[in-house]
C-alpha cells in the first residue's frame, strides 16, 4: 500500500546480525551472576600474588633508590672537592680549615669548613662558612641523601649540629697539625695544608660520608660529624701516635659502602669496611657501619 512504510530484513533501522534481544531464564540469570564475580579461594590467590610480587619487588625498589641516592652523594663531594680547590686558588694556594678555632676553648670552637655557630649551643650557619661563596648559602650541598636519620639538638647535645652528612679530613688537608704538631692551642688549627703539600692528589683523602654514633638511655643513634677521623691522633711533633687511636666517624652508609672525595677531584665508593665494638658515647660504631677504610695507618689521609 502507496505510503506504508515497510520494514524488511535489510532495513537500515534494523542492525544486521544482531539478535533480538529476549527474556532470559532464571537459571540463565544466575549463571550469569555467578560467573560475574571471584569466589573466596581466587580472591585469595589474586592477594597471594599481590604479596609474593611486593616480596620480591619492593627490596629491588629500595636498593635501586638508594642507588640512585648514592650517585647524587658522589656527585655532592666532587663538588665539596672542587669548592675547596677553588678556595685554595683565592687563599695563596691554602685549603680551607677544617676548625679554625678548635682549641680556643669556650670563646672559640664556633668555625668549621662548613658554617659559624653563635655559640656552643647553637647549630651551624652555612651562610656564613668559608666555602659558601662556592656551594651557596643555603649548605644543601652537604647534606647527603641517605643520612636522614640521625638526632638533632641543641645545647649540650648540639655537638656538630648543621654540619650535614660530610666529613674533612681534619688532622692532615683541614690544618697543618702535621706540620705543628697536635696539642693545645696549635697554630697548625688556623689554617688548611697547601696544596703543593700533596704529594698524591689522588690517593689523599679529603671528604667522606660521615657520622658520629652514640647512645643514651639504652637507644644508639647519629648525631652529624663534621670530620673524617684517621685512624690515629698525631702527637706533639705531628707524627701519628700508635698508642692514641682515634674514634671512627666513617659512615658506611650506601648498602655497606662509604664515598670518599679524594684531593684530585674523583669520588669513588669503598667497602673495605673495619670497625671498634665501642667508643666514648657509649655506642656499638661497627654495628652501626661507622668505621675506617684501607689500612690501619693513616697513609690515605697524609700528605705523602
Amino acid at each position: 500500500m502507496k505510503g506504508e512504510l515497510k520494514h524488511d530484513r535489510h532495513s537500515p533501522d534494523r542492525p544486521r546480525g544482531r539478535r533480538q534481544p529476549c527474556a532470559k531464564s532464571s537459571s540463565s540469570r544466575a549463571d550469569d551472576s555467578s560467573g560475574g564475580g571471584f569466589t573466596l579461594v581466587e580472591l585469595l590467590v589474586v592477594v597471594a600474588i599481590v604479596a609474593l610480587l611486593a616480596t620480591v619487588l619492593v627490596p629491588s625498589l629500595r636498593r635501586g633508590l638508594e642507588l640512585a641516592r648514592a650517585a647524587v652523594c658522589r656527585s655532592q663531594l666532587n663538588g665539596l672537592v672542587k669548592a675547596n680547590q677553588l678556595y685554595a686558588s683565592d687563599n695563596e694556594g691554602y685549603y680551607v680549615p677544617a676548625a679554625s678555632d678548635i682549641w680556643w676553648g669556650v670563646a672559640g670552637n664556633l668555625h668549621r669548613w662548613h658554617g659559624v655557630r653563635k655559640d656552643l649551643a647553637s647549630p651551624f650557619d652555612p651562610s656564613r662558612g668559608p666555602l659558601a661563596r662556592y656551594v651557596g648559602a643555603d649548605g644543601k650541598i652537604r647534606q647527603c641523601p641517605s643520612f636522614r636519620d640521625f638526632r638533632t639538638g641543641a645545647g649540650a647535645a648540639a655537638y656538630e649540629a648543621g654540619s650535614g652528612g660530610y666529613g674533612y679530613s681534619d688532622l692532615y688537608v683541614g690544618s697543618q697539625f702535621w706540620k705543628t704538631g697536635f696539642f693545645h692551642n696549635s697554630p697548625g688549627q688556623l689554617r688548611g695544608a697547601k696544596r703543593s703539600d700533596v704529594k698524591d692528589p689522588a690517593g689523599t683523602v679529603m671528604f667522606t660520608d660521615a657520622a658520629m654514633p652514640q647512645a643514651c638511655g639504652g637507644r644508639a643513634y647519629y648525631v652529624e660529624e663534621s670530620f673524617c677521623y684517621c685512624p690515629l691522633n698525631l702527637d706533639a711533633a705531628g707524627k701519628p701516635d700508635p698508642r692514641s687511636p682515634r674514634q671512627p666517624s666513617i659512615h658506611f652508609r650506601h648498602l655497606g659502602a662509604v664515598n670518599v672525595g679524594w684531593v684530585d677531584g674523583h669520588v669513588d665508593p669503598r667497602r673495605d669496611f673495619r670497625s671498634v665494638r665501642s667508643n666514648i658515647y657509649g655506642a656499638d660504631p661497627q654495628a652501626m657501619m661507622v668505621g675506617w677504610f684501607g689500612p690501619e695507618d693513616n697513609s690515605l689521609f697524609d700528605l705523602e
